[in-house]
């Protein structure tokens, strides 16, 4: 008979289904030589096979035989430490503002009030803490199950993330909160999470009953939340981003020439016949295009597509350059191009009526073939604009002005290709760029993230 863990042990059976691994509790990693010391005579004692450094900062030790496994717990000096079983875990914290430079809360201390508080609770599933200091999130805040993020307002707290085989990202509870309010948030998390009966991770309870219900049911009022940020005097924009817009390449064809363009107003209008609808500039030639041909392709781009592609169709005239050039195509039944590259599927249509909408033109095709190219996710506007950052050109529909933020420090620098603002605060992490870095410090061959414009195309503009 095999055996397994021994959850009155702190013990982890391992592989060979003989040996077990216990973690030593060491609150955020933090302890002493005489502590590492102790860990590692014991360790070679009782024949452990490895001291191995865990995700969790703690040190686990391998290969402890079952008849042994009291004896190490009290040399050690230490109750069985939590590793496994439906408790909090770990908190996992940063060196926040005690020992790092960028830090802007004091992980240490809030972490090591959480550990004395919550380490080993018994809970209705596994739970798991992260602090970090500062919005880098050195401690995976955002993946575990209650997550503390340092900002320079005060803490962040998050719920309801993990990694494992189906990773999720933690919700926002609230922002700006004091080390006394955010301690208090989590222990109403904890013990409204404590009611529930079913043994599931709070995230997928969250994702059953929706975060709003779930604020309620700790005390935060939903409403009044909101209605503390709501303005109807104006138009905010980006409140038009919400909107289930995609990114398509449109394209179509004119006396033995094909063009192509950037689009994020692509719908169905119909399913019998099967009618779609796309809103194009009339300043853009594809627009022309298909005002000439009477025919258009949509070919619908995966979340994974690179800025630099899509700048390629959507930053430049078909007018200037070869758009096609070194893009991966083909040409359909209807003669519209349709870009097989970074797509997940097509459409193509035959233009049965439009409509002139001030600036652009709405053209309503009956779709002559689609289909799908490959599995995967397709790029939303707003995944676009929240994690590629990217921005639209002056001829979309829903274009607006990129204005610098007021709080930003340091001189800003603009694309003047795509408008794209570069902010030394952020700088460009993908591009090589570390946060804190001055434009001017910036290599001469970098180029801009979005649209690939060179150094040179930016301006200073604060």
């Amino acid at each position: 008979m095999k055996k397994g863990d021994r959850l009155d042990k702190g013990a982890v059976v391992q592989r060979d289904y003989e040996t077990y691994a216990i973690v030593p509790h060491i609150a955020g990693g933090i302890c002493t030589p005489e502590i590492l010391r102790k860990i590692a005579d014991v360790a070679e004692k009782y024949g452990a096979k490895v001291i191995k450094a865990t995700g969790a900062q703690r040190l686990a030790i391998v290969g402890i035989r079952e008849e042994d496994l009291d004896n190490v717990w009290k040399e050690l000096g230490m109750d069985p430490a939590a590793a496994v079983g439906m408790c909090v875990r770990s908190v996992k914290f940063c060196p926040g503002t005690t020992f790092c430079r960028l830090a802007q809360q004091d992980a240490v201390g809030m972490g090591m009030k959480l550990d004395e508080m919550y380490h080993g609770l018994k809970l209705p599933a596994k739970f798991k803490i992260g602090v970090s200091g500062c919005p880098n999130c050195c401690a995976d805040s955002w993946v575990r199950d209650i997550g503390l993020i340092g900002t320079r307002k005060g803490w962040k707290v998050v719920v309801g993330g993990n990694s494992g085989s189906k990773p999720r990202i933690a919700q926002l509870l609230a922002e700006g909160l004091s080390d006394d309010e955010a301690l208090e948030l989590v222990k109403k998390v904890i013990d409204r999470f404590k009611e529930y009966k079913k043994p599931q991770r709070i995230g997928k309870l969250i994702n059953e009953i929706g975060i709003d219900r779930f604020k309620k049911e700790i005390g935060l009022s939903v409403r009044e939340e909101i209605a503390e940020k709501i303005d109807t005097s104006g138009i905010n924009e980006k409140a038009l981003h919400n909107i289930g817009y995609g990114l398509y390449i449109v394209g179509s064809r004119k006396d033995g020439k094909i063009n192509a363009q950037i689009a994020n107003t692509v719908f169905q209008v119909t399913s019998e016949p099967p009618t779609i609808a796309v809103s194009i500039n009339k300043q853009n030639l594809t627009h022309e295009y298909i005002k000439e041909s009477g025919v258009f392709s949509v070919s619908i781009l995966s979340q994974e597509t690179p800025l630099p592609f899509i700048a390629g169709f959507g930053f430049y005239s078909g007018r200037d350059k070869n758009k096609f050039e070194s893009v991966e195509y083909i040409i359909g039944k209807t003669g519209a191009p349709i870009v097989v590259e970074n797509a997940i599927a097509f459409i193509e249509a035959r233009v049965i009526s439009e409509m002139s909408v001030g600036t652009h033109t709405i053209f309503i095709g009956q779709v002559e073939s689609a289909d799908v190219l490959r599995s995967g996710t397709p790029m939303s506007y707003s995944y676009y604009h929240q994690i590629k950052r990217g921005t639209e050109p002056k001829t979309a529909p829903t274009y607006r002005k990129e204005e610098p933020k007021k709080e930003a420090k340091g001189d800003l620098y603009q694309c003047q290709v795509c408008g794209y603002i570069y902010d030394p605060a952020e700088g460009d992490p993908d591009g090589g760029i570390p946060p804190g870095t001055p434009f001017e410090e910036i290599p001469d061959d970098w180029v801009c993230p979005v649209c690939g414009a060179s150094k040179k195309d930016f301006v200073k503009i604060k």
